[in-house]
């Protein structure tokens, strides 16, 4: 089974920015979370202009609903308590408690749970639930076969991908372990190489 690697931006606006999501979309990126919560949508947008159009179907926008139209964005990803809106892309959320994951009753194509594991960009930011009991959790769901993708959140690093696999994640989002390197576009790369590889595929 292939799991699914997306990225999620920094919060705060990085020098060449632009540039590096290209080079990470040219590396194999296939879908990006655009979050940055200080921003405005004008902020937003003078970062969207700098990207090329055929990129921008394959940006997930945060906090900004009107972008995806405005740009031809990959979807909206809503926020905690955000009501659901309708948008031609995808449709997700952040859940946090197993309780709202075993629950899961709204019409979205993905969700992102964590943190499973200790935060790398994020003090203090740690797991409240083992891992078995999501399993649980994943399992049952999954007789549902509707049910949304569900993406692993939190202190991602490349030997732990198994594990979550294991677990019965579709797939996992990235932040501090790609863009606290030195070379984000090559720690990426190291992770999309980690999933395809036939280790992963035959477990």
């Amino acid at each position: 089974m292939h799991m699914d690697v997306l990225l999620i931006t920094q919060p705060k606006l990085k020098n060449k920015e632009a540039h590096y999501i290209c080079k990470l979309f040219e590396v194999g990126l296939k879908k990006l979370h655009l979050r940055k919560p200080s921003y405005d949508a004008l902020q937003i947008s003078r970062l969207l202009d700098e990207i090329p159009d055929h990129f921008l179907s394959s940006i997930v926008m945060h906090r900004h609903p009107k972008l995806v139209a405005d740009y031809g964005l990959a979807g909206y990803h809503h926020a905690d308590g955000e009501e659901v809106r309708s948008f031609s892309g995808t449709t997700s959320r952040s859940l946090h408690t197993l309780q709202d994951l075993a629950s899961i009753h709204e019409d979205l194509d993905y969700v992102f749970f964590g943190p499973v594991f200790k935060s790398i960009s994020k003090n203090g930011y740690e797991p409240k639930v083992p891992l078995d009991k999501i399993e649980e959790v994943i399992a049952e769901i999954s007789t549902n076969k509707t049910r949304p993708k569900i993406y692993a959140l939190g202190g991602i690093r490349r030997k732990k991908i198994s594990t979550l696999k294991k677990t019965g994640f579709d797939g996992f989002a990235l932040l501090g372990s790609v863009w606290g390197h030195s070379d984000p576009v090559n720690a990426f790369r190291k992770f999309n190489q980690n999933c395809s590889h036939s280790l992963f595929a035959t477990n």
